[in-house]
């Protein structure tokens, strides 16, 4: 009887599942810890230029690490999915009478269940979990393609704010020297206190759109920064230009490409997970079988023996029929969501294609028809304000208009800038 008791304690300490060596006490906080250390601390960048935009992004940004994860996360399940389950160690005691000699007459018995997944669950686990990895690489692909556009994107407009300010600057710089040479003039008798106000009204004017273009700036590069993935950077300046030798591009090509594009793959491979999650429920109606091995001690007859039994449920009211159902219902969903990423993708394409031949055709204008002829008109003027034809007072407002003008062509560089990012992502050019 000791003997039993002994070997009964041994199976069952064996069995018995035990962390494995260097374990962490305490996973959540190491977790926590790893993403801390992997935070990098704020930081000044100065003359950031796009391409390294696009390292940072890629390194920091979290829905890019996030991804990556997740991605691990499937492969962990593959692994798990395809797994035999673990056999059952069993050790009870048996026909026990409830008075006399309990342990002298109950019969023991210690063995191993072992249950056995029918239909091929295992294969189609396995193979449910690795289309869910799959899914989550395309899916990468397109968080990356839409970070690296939204990064371009703001880039450009930082590019933009900069050049905004830096004509804000000039014109307020312009506009003090007129405001302290009218001032002299009036002291000496030659201009009138009208003549003052109306020269620091312009002044005033501009101040207060310097300072204006000096905080868009800054939210600029607070946008910036979110793009990149670390909102606490401080972009205090980029190196860059807006303008960049394009020319329109040929949209019926990129059209046929777009079924290729990451997000219709992903799209594809959301379809190919609910198709094999409903071979998977398909496969769970066959009931598993379970295989019971046991070694049995008579202790009142002295005797050993062994039992041997199979067991298999019935599936009389459980035959998963609401998951079938459900999974069909998800399957046409998934099909259906094909169909919108494609519509979806013509769509910015169209879009980014009209966008930038407009930006394109009115930058263009601006820079060959509408800017020398404001530069002329203004030459001209100051020409005449050198002979003394006209006061320098007169020359702010077609100064003005040219510094518009050309704030007005930097902004059609920035709209064909942000649409060639979204063409970029969806051509996947460098």
């Amino acid at each position: 009887m000791n003997k039993m008791w002994f070997w009964l304690t041994l199976v069952t300490g064996c069995a018995v599942s035990r962390p494995p060596e260097g374990w962490p006490s305490s996973p959540e906080r190491e977790t926590e810890a790893r993403v801390q250390d992997a935070k990098p601390p704020p930081r000044r960048l100065q003359d950031l230029t796009l391409e390294q935009a696009f390292s940072m992004a890629e390194s920091i940004h979290p829905q890019l690490r996030a991804a990556q994860a997740e991605i691990e996360a499937a492969q962990g399940r593959a692994d798990q999915a395809a797994l035999f389950p673990n056999p059952q160690v069993v050790a009870r005691m048996e026909v026990a009478p409830l008075r006399g000699g309990v342990a002298g007459e109950a019969e023991y018995v210690a063995g191993l269940s072992q249950g056995f997944p029918m239909g091929g669950r295992l294969s189609a686990a396995a193979r449910m979990e690795e289309l869910e990895r799959d899914r989550r690489i395309r899916e990468l692909d397109v968080r990356r393609l839409e970070i690296r556009g939204r990064v371009e994107a703001d880039f450009a407009a930082v590019l933009y704010m900069e050049e905004v300010v830096r004509s804000h600057a000039e014109s307020l710089r312009l506009a003090e020297r007129v405001v302290a040479i009218t001032k002299a003039r009036r002291e000496a008798g030659d201009a009138l206190p009208e003549d003052v106000a109306r020269v620091e009204l312009e002044q005033l004017r501009l101040r207060s759109e310097h300072e204006r273009a000096v905080s868009l700036r800054k939210e600029a590069g607070l946008a910036l920064a979110a793009a990149l993935g670390e909102p606490a950077l401080s972009i205090e300046s980029v190196s860059g230009s807006l303008e960049i030798a394009l020319r329109v591009p040929d949209l019926r090509r990129l059209l046929a490409e777009l079924e290729t594009h990451p997000l219709m793959e992903s799209a594809r491979a959301g379809l190919a997970v609910e198709r094999a999650r409903l071979d998977l429920a398909l496969a769970q109606r066959i009931p598993d079988v379970n295989l019971d091995l046991f070694y049995r001690r008579v202790e009142a007859e002295n005797a050993n023996a062994f039992d041997a039994g199979i067991a298999v449920p019935l599936p009389v009211f459980d035959r998963n029929q609401g998951r079938i159902r459900e999974l069909r219902a998800e399957t046409n969903a998934a099909w259906v969501r094909t169909q919108a990423a494609r519509i979806e993708l013509e769509r910015r394409a169209r879009e980014a294609h009209l966008r930038m031949a407009r930006a394109m055709a009115h930058a263009e204008l601006l820079k060959g028809e509408i800017l020398p002829r404001a530069e002329a008109v203004l030459r001209g003027a100051e020409t005449r304000h050198a002979a003394g034809d006209v006061s320098l007072a007169d020359i702010l407002p077609l100064r003005r208009e040219k510094e518009q003008f050309k704030l007005a062509y930097v902004e059609a560089l920035r709209e064909v800038r942000v649409a060639w990012a979204v063409w970029r992502a969806l051509a996947r050019t460098k």
